[in-house]
This record gives C-alpha cells, sequence and structure tokens, in this order.
C-alpha cells in the first residue's frame, strides 16, 4: 500500500513543535495540536505535493478528553502516496475550505452528524439533515433508531379508530420529521436570492438521476449561483457499521452506489483483509473471480450512465441499446451471483461461491460481441452536430479543479489526472493485468463521455485476461484457509471473524471514482468506527461551480457527466 513513510516528515519536527509521526503497516499519521493543523496542511499541500484532498471526519471518544479526533487524508498524485494528519478537538476546529473546497462539503458533514464547528467557515449548515434538527446522529451517545418524540399516529387510528398499537412494530411516537417550515428554513439557508428568481430542480426530477435537490437562482436562463440540498436518502449506514459484523456490513455497500455493487462489495472485503493482514493468503482464483466481476460491473454502470445520458440529451435510441447490452450483462452477473442489483458475492478471504459450469463462456461471447456496439453506438453520437454542440467546451474543470475539489474517478482522468487507484494502489487482480488509464484533454464533459467510452474497453482487457488465466484454475480454492484457526477464523458466512485492534484507509476504483473506507477497530467481531468516502459527493461539490454563468439547459448535461449516485452520496 502507498503509504508515505515517516522518515519522509523527519524535517517538519523542527518547524511544527510537538509534531509526532506514527508508521504502521496499514496507515502513517502525522500527529498535531489543532492550533498548527493549518500550517501543516498549507505546507502539505504546498511544499510536499499532497495537492489532492481525499477525505475529513472524526472519531468519536466520549469517555476522553478532548473527545473528538479528527483525521485528514491527502494524497501526494505525483509519488503515489498517502499521509493522514490528525488532531484532537473537543468541538471547534479550524476551516480548511480556504485550501480544498471539498473539506467543505466534509466540514459541513462533521457538523451535521457529531456537531464539530469550524471556525472560517463560511455559511457552516447540515450536510443531510435539516436545519433545524437538533441532535448529532453519529455521537457514541445518540440511539441507533434514534429518539422517539414525535406523536405520529397511523390515519387509520386517527380517522377510522383502528386500533394498531402492538402490531407489526406500530407505535404512534416517532422519530422527528421535516415540515414544511423546516424546509423552507433549510433552502434559505442554502440560499440568498440575489436575481431574478429561485429555480428548483429535483427532488424528484428524473433528471436529477436520484433524490437531488438543486437550486438556482436565475437571471432570465442563465445561473447566476446554484447550490444542492441532499439528504432525502440518507440511511445512516455509518451508525449501522458499529453494530454489525464485517461481512453482515458487507450488505449495506451493496445499497450505498447500487448501480455497482461488486465494486463497493470488493473495496470493503480488500480493506478489511489488509487490517486483518491476510491479503496475501487470499487464493489466486479468488482475486482473479473479483476482478473480473467488478470489471463486468464497471460496463454495467457505464452503460446505464451512457443510456440516461443520451437520454437526457434527447438521443432515445442510444438508451435502448445501451439498456439491451446492460440486460445481457445482468444476466451473466445473475447466473454467477444468484442476484442482478444487491449483490453481496464477495467475502472476507475470497468469494461466497465458485463460478458455475459455462460461465466463462458466456463472458467469452459479450467480450467477443460488445466492441462491435460500443463502436456503433460511437458513430452514432461522437460527430453527432447536436451532441457536439451539447457537450465540446461545457462544464470543464482544470487539473487545478480536481485537486481543490477533491476529484476523482472518470470526472478527474477527463481533465488530465491519471488517478486511478487500481493503477496507483492495486488490489486483487490488478497488478497482474494490464490496461491503460484514458485520459482527457479540455476537461469538459465531451472528454468525460470520451474517457468512459474507453474504460469500456480497458475492462473488456481485463475481463478477457482474467477469463484466460481462470480457464486454467478450473479446480483451484476461491476462498482463503486460516493458518490458525485458533487465533484467526475465516468462514464463509463471516460470523466469528475478529479483527484486532487498529485502523487502515484503503480503497477500490468504483466506476465514479474513488470508495474508501477508514476503519478503526477496537478489536472483536465489529467496527468502532467506519467512515466511507463516496466518490460521487466530492464529484458533485463542484457542480455549483460549473453551473455558473452557464444557462439552465446546461444542468442536466453536466449532472450527468460527473454521474452521481445517491445512495452513495446520503449513505
Amino acid at each position: 500500500m502507498p503509504w508515505a513513510k515517516g522518515q519522509d516528515f523527519i524535517d517538519l519536527r523542527s518547524r511544527f513543535e510537538g509534531l509526532e509521526i506514527e508508521e504502521k503497516p496499514t496507515i502513517t499519521s502525522l500527529h498535531i495540536q489543532k492550533e498548527r493543523l493549518i500550517d501543516l496542511l498549507k505546507v502539505l499541500k504546498e511544499e510536499r505535493g499532497y495537492k489532492l484532498f481525499i477525505e475529513h471526519s472524526v472519531v468519536d471518544f466520549p469517555d476522553k478528553k478532548p473527545r473528538f479526533q479528527a483525521f485528514y487524508i491527502l494524497y501526494n498524485v505525483d509519488e503515489r502516496k498517502r499521509v493522514v494528519v490528525k488532531t484532537w478537538t473537543d468541538g471547534e476546529l479550524p476551516s480548511i475550505e480556504k485550501l480544498w473546497f471539498a473539506g467543505k462539503w466534509a466540514e459541513r458533514e462533521c457538523y451535521d452528524m457529531f456537531g464539530i464547528r469550524y471556525e472560517g467557515h463560511e455559511n457552516l449548515v447540515r450536510a443531510f439533515m435539516w436545519e433545524t434538527y437538533q441532535h448529532y446522529p453519529l455521537r457514541k451517545d445518540f440511539p441507533l433508531e434514534g429518539y422517539a418524540t414525535e406523536y405520529l399516529p397511523s390515519l387509520n387510528e386517527v380517522l377510522w379508530g383502528d386500533n394498531l398499537q402492538g402490531l407489526m412494530n406500530y407505535d404512534k411516537m416517532h422519530t422527528p420529521v421535516p415540515t414544511l417550515e423546516d424546509l423552507e428554513i433549510t433552502e434559505k439557508k442554502r440560499l440568498k436570492k440575489k436575481a431574478q428568481i429561485v429555480l428548483n430542480w429535483g427532488p424528484l426530477h428524473p433528471g436529477t438521476h436520484g433524490t437531488m435537490w438543486f437550486l438556482f437562482d436565475l437571471e432570465g436562463e442563465r445561473v447566476y449561483q446554484c447550490d444542492v440540498i441532499l439528504g432525502q436518502l440518507h440511511r445512516g449506514v455509518e451508525k449501522l457499521a458499529e453494530n454489525e459484523m464485517y461481512n453482515q456490513f458487507l450488505v449495506y455497500t451493496d445499497r450505498m452506489d447500487y448501480l455497482s455493487a461488486l465494486c463497493s462489495n470488493q473495496a470493503w472485503v480488500v480493506a478489511v483483509e489488509r487490517l486483518l493482514g491476510i491479503e496475501d493468503l487470499v487464493p489466486e482464483k479468488a482475486k482473479y473471480i473479483r476482478t473480473m466481476m467488478s470489471e463486468l460491473q464497471r460496463i454495467n454502470s457505464h452503460l446505464l450512465w451512457l443510456g440516461t445520458y443520451a437520454l437526457d440529451l434527447g438521443a432515445l435510441t442510444i438508451f435502448l441499446y445501451a439498456f439491451k447490452e446492460r440486460e445481457k450483462l445482468m444476466d451473466i452477473i445473475e447466473g454467477i451471483t444468484g442476484a442482478r442489483l444487491t449483490i453481496s458475492y464477495t467475502r472476507v478471504g475470497g468469494v461466497r461461491m465458485d463460478l458455475p459450469e459455462g460461465a466463462l463462456e458466456v463472458i467469452k461471447a459479450f467480450i467477443k460481441r460488445f466492441p462491435k456496439e460500443l463502436k456503433e453506438w460511437e458513430t452514432i453520437l461522437s460527430r453527432n452536430r447536436i451532441w457536439l454542440r451539447r457537450n465540446v467546451g461545457v462544464g470543464v474543470i482544470s487539473k487545478e479543479d480536481v485537486y481543490f475539489y477533491g476529484l476523482t474517478g472518470p470526472v478527474a482522468r477527463g481533465s488530465g489526472v491519471p488517478y486511478d487507484i487500481r493503477k496507483f494502489e492495486p488490489y486483487d487482480a490488478y497488478p497482474w493485468v494490464e490496461f491503460d488509464i484514458p485520459v482527457g484533454e479540455n476537461g469538459d464533459v465531451y472528454d468525460r463521455y470520451l474517457v468512459r467510452l474507453e474504460e469500456m474497453r480497458q475492462s473488456l482487457r481485463i475481463i478477457e485476461q482474467c477469463v484466460v488465466v481462470l480457464e486454467k484454475l478450473k479446480n483451484a480454492p476461491f476462498f482463503a484457509e486460516s493458518p490458525d484457526p485458533k487465533k484467526l477464523k475465516l468462514p464463509l458466512d463471516g460470523i466469528g471473524l475478529k479483527v484486532p485492534e487498529g485502523e487502515i484507509y484503503s480503497s477500490g476504483e468504483n466506476p465514479r471514482g474513488e470508495l474508501g473506507f477508514y476503519i478503526y477497530s477496537t478489536g472483536g467481531t465489529k467496527p468502532y468506527r467506519v467512515k466511507i468516502r463516496p466518490g460521487s459527493m466530492y464529484n458533485l461539490c463542484v457542480y455549483p461551480k460549473l453551473m455558473k454563468d452557464r444557462v439552465i439547459a446546461d444542468a442536466v448535461t453536466i449532472l450527468a457527466s460527473i454521474d452521481p449516485v445517491v445512495g452513495e452520496i446520503d449513505r
């Protein structure tokens, strides 16, 4: 794993009194007092090349003083290494929004979930909950079921007098729900009207591709300012992670980015395997199966993106063609795993079951025929004058924007930044297969379109290589065996799997960007804290900038080129 070495920062001790350097096999951390936090982050960004913001959050220790340990994960793209900066606080931190805009969204989430306040943060508002909500759900003293403080009886009870108490877990008392007044307060906190009219887009408009609520302050048809209100799909999976065993939590990774469940499953189990130190115990066959299945899922996800993106711009034919091929992929995935959408096929230690008879033949047939289909779609779209007018020069993202906004995945690569976790921090079979990282030149919507098309071709290359190897490993094991079952249980169902004390940040290359998991373990069968780094959320944070001074017709085009999935954003 490409963690920076502790010796890289020895010279900083003379500049930062009290700086502590902690180097472990799974993580490298710099500990600093919060008064010097901004100075250290600035040095790391401007002098040491850690320009890409990855994640920021806190871990709650209610019995300690100070209570919260904050962490900031940064990446040096040129030297391909990470570092984590940590500090302690009782509830206040300096804002990093001037160093990274992505940090502003991370700070909003920490304020929303933990009540952390940030000095210098302009317009600190909640990330997912409405503004008048009184609690901080990710604190350890917040109950898993929430506080049932609202009297909300069923209409059957109110209108017809039905006695429902005690039936189907029915209760008259509920956790709080926002009123229209609460939502109006939330809306006004996000955007101060400056132009002619505020236009609401979503949260139930088909063009938003999920339950997102966009606010546009318009001067005629031109956007003067824009903001996004999230939280309509908030599921609290990070809270649930604290109460589930490691393999049980796997099913929640399915339900975040539900268009790339296999990639999310893979990222989670690899993170746990690395924390356990058993990555090398996972059989070669299991690694090739997981890699092959994730690349099939990547194509599957990109097909949905292409079809809905073309449909948004009026190209109905491409939508039908893309979904025709996607249906074939879904059949392949279902035939191998038994599920089409929420799959949970991987396991800590391998995969749930071996490939069925005939699976590789079906996959070979698909990868032989699919390039011809893809070429036909390009013939229809790529030089179409309407397509070019709607895409070329729209939503331009510079390389500096990629670092400042914490962008990853095809959005970053479309701007010429070749950041791909499969190459930079290879896992499973990715070190053993050959593929290229497609990058754009102009960073516009059209480049992001071309990058994703080429990514599908590269996925086919990876799948083809995996098939060749798997044909030779027909009778090989697909699940790891523990070297000492008394010290480390590795059951297929995951029950009884214990993880030692420690922490790790590990990530995978999702179709929408870097999906990372920060796991803090105090030992046992359940994690103490899981922080999920969603690629879609940070990619979306650049959207208001891209929409400024654009016409409202560009709203759908730019959003489709970012390709967010709300389940991953709201979590």
